[in-house]
């Protein structure tokens, strides 16, 4: 009896190793979604982005190049290519602007940057974004029968970055500290880059009162900055606080090789 409960189970076991296959995900990939280059002026360098199409039907794709910025809430700002003035979009050949995929196959782009002989640009990072977009329309049929078109899209960004070896300054500034509002629960932190490389920097803000009660740490916030970028750190201060007079404190932090930026303000809750 129980050698047929051992073949029953593994029979069992194998019948439900049958009935579920290896299912891959499916979906386009793009590998890496960032290219960092460190060129000096008249070198060049290649680096490869692969694209591979998981899906069931075959894809055409486009590729090209976009200026971008952030704004002051860290938002994407697009531009066409060579609009602003850290742009490095002219600098970039691709070995091809668009290509189709089958099922299963993968695409290699090559990205080359030549850094020109530019004395002004020569201590200063630039960078543009490279796109991979499918071309493609998909029709469909609704219950009437009526066939409508519509743009299926599918759009990755590739953040370029071009830092030379002669960009080395690193300076962040706390510019401005303010309550807003008619209830001052609303808080600003604005800060800038004034260095020339970007910086991946943190913000936190401490709220004391005059009762002596622990202090409270409002969350970390985390964020890159472009060089010369102006990054405003809004906070909403907790509706737990009781009336009365607080003392604010902002540290801005932007690595362990950089000085600690810090404000305080005093505000009233009525």
């Amino acid at each position: 009896m129980k050698k047929y409960s051992l073949w029953l189970l593994l029979a069992c076991a194998t019948l439900l190793a049958q009935a579920q296959p290896d299912e891959k995900p499916k979906g386009i990939a793009v590998r890496p979604v960032t290219l960092e280059y460190g060129l000096s002026p008249n070198q060049s360098a290649s680096q490869l982005v692969r694209v591979t199409n998981a899906l069931d039907e075959t894809k055409q794709f486009v590729v090209y190049l976009s200026d971008w910025l952030r704004d002051t809430t860290g938002a994407h700002v697009y531009t066409p290519p060579g609009e602003i003035e850290r742009s490095c979009a002219g600098w970039i050949q691709l070995n091809k602007n668009f290509f189709e995929l089958g099922p299963g196959e993968t695409e290699e782009l090559v990205v080359t940057m030549q850094h020109p002989s530019d004395s002004i640009r020569r201590e200063r990072m630039t960078w543009c974004m490279l796109f991979v977009e499918t071309t493609q329309e998909k029709k469909i049929k609704d219950t009437s029968g009526m066939t409508t078109t519509i743009a299926n899209k599918f759009r990755v960004g590739i953040h370029v970055y071009q830092t030379p070896p002669q960009a080395t300054k690193k300076e962040v500034k706390l510019i401005d500290f303010m309550a807003m509002g008619t209830d001052n629960k609303k808080i600003r932190v604005v800060c800038q880059n004034q260095g020339e490389v970007q910086l991946q920097c943190a913000s936190q803000l401490e709220i004391s009162s005059s009762n002596g009660n622990q202090p409270i740490r409002l969350p970390r916030r985390e964020f890159p900055l472009f060089p010369a970028q102006i990054r405003y750190i809004d906070y909403e201060l907790p509706s737990t606080l009781t009336p009365g007079k607080y003392r604010l404190t902002a540290v801005l932090d932007a690595g362990t090789d950089i000085p600690l930026e810090a404000a305080q303000i005093e505000v009233e809750i009525n």
